[in-house]
């Protein structure tokens, strides 16, 4: 039985090609160049949407709404067994953070992208694309979400993290492992999130901008922020969440200006809990009104927290679910 895979290409490093100069040109190749390369099965039917041709970092909101609505719209086809997505790994796991909040289907979603360019020596532009496209294809990666395939292995979105600048082995869940693999072309699977929330997408989003502690840190960017037309604040803080005096003055008066602020950690496993209680802990956050993040990355945070401000969702101490 023949299966259908839609392959939407956003640009990025699995799409350039080196100019003139030696230097890569992000997102200049079309899916079919890439594709001709990947070897794979004729049980597989690809319907190709060239959306984009951007550097990752050139990716706005606006992007992701078309996307998350392309992805919609093919999502109405019951024939189509699941999408993947390419793009440049710099911001790839915001976009596939951000997709996991505005679908709500079971089918999979996949996103990929390469850290080497289609015509480097030991480039894994045709495996990343192949193994997403298996995945993809696999009726066993129902109720996925979204993921992220990258060097032989499946990530969930929620937790995956650019883990390397520059190698093959790019990607990676630290302190939570991977979902799955694909070896010769199986796909193994061995757990499964449990839990899914949906958003709606908006023309426009609130201004949330994020903002690390550390030793003698002053509130200067937060007074700064204070100034400006903030919405909201993803906190980095130390250890379980603690942050600075100066600081926490600062959260005090954008508390006040009903400013919603997050707290994350800095650390790469674990999460921010009141266990302290003195003067800028978590625990004195938590009851000046500062939400706290669980074990949220800051990144995925801000794109969660500005989603639920759109949405106008108020549950802020359900925030870490």
């Amino acid at each position: 039985m023949t299966k259908k895979v839609v392959l939407i290409t956003t640009g990025g490093t699995i799409a350039s090609k080196r100019n003139t100069s030696g230097k890569l040109e992000s997102g200049v190749l079309d899916g079919n160049e890439i594709l001709s390369m990947c070897n794979l099965e004729n049980d597989i039917e690809i319907v190709l949407i060239d959306l984009l041709h951007l550097p990752s970092m050139h990716m706005s909101f606006d992007n992701l709404n078309t996307l998350t609505q392309t992805i919609n719209e093919q999502l109405k086809d019951e024939s189509v067994n699941g999408i993947v997505v390419t793009h440049g790994t710099d911001s790839l796991e915001e976009t596939a953070y951000f997709l996991e909040l505005t679908t709500n289907d079971t089918r999979p979603i996949v996103v990929t992208g390469s850290q080497k360019s289609p015509e480097d020596i030991g480039t894994d532009v045709y495996s990343n694309l192949r193994n997403s496209i298996l995945v993809a294809s696999n009726e066993n990666a129902n109720n996925f979400g979204t993921v992220v395939v990258f060097n032989d292995e499946i990530f969930h979105s929620k937790y995956v993290k650019k883990i390397h600048s520059s190698s093959i082995n790019g990607f990676g869940s630290i302190g939570y492992g991977r979902l799955g693999f694909i070896d010769n072309d199986e796909v193994v699977i061995y757990q499964k999130p449990t839990k899914r929330e949906c958003y709606d997408i908006k023309q426009t989003y609130p201004n949330v901008e994020i903002v690390n502690a550390y030793l003698g840190c002053t509130g200067f960017l937060l007074d700064a922020l204070y100034a400006s037309d903030i919405d909201g604040i993803v906190l980095v803080g130390s250890g379980r969440g603690q942050i600075t005096p100066s600081m926490t003055k600062s959260i005090e008066k954008l508390i006040a200006k009903n400013v919603k602020i997050v707290l994350t950690t800095s650390t790469e496993e674990g999460r921010v809990f009141p266990s302290y209680d003195y003067y800028g802990s978590a625990n004195n956050l938590k009851e000046i009104g500062v939400i706290m993040g669980g074990d949220y990355d800051a990144k995925k945070a801000r794109i969660k927290l500005m989603l639920m401000l759109a949405n106008n969702n108020d549950m802020y101490d359900t925030f870490m679910h």
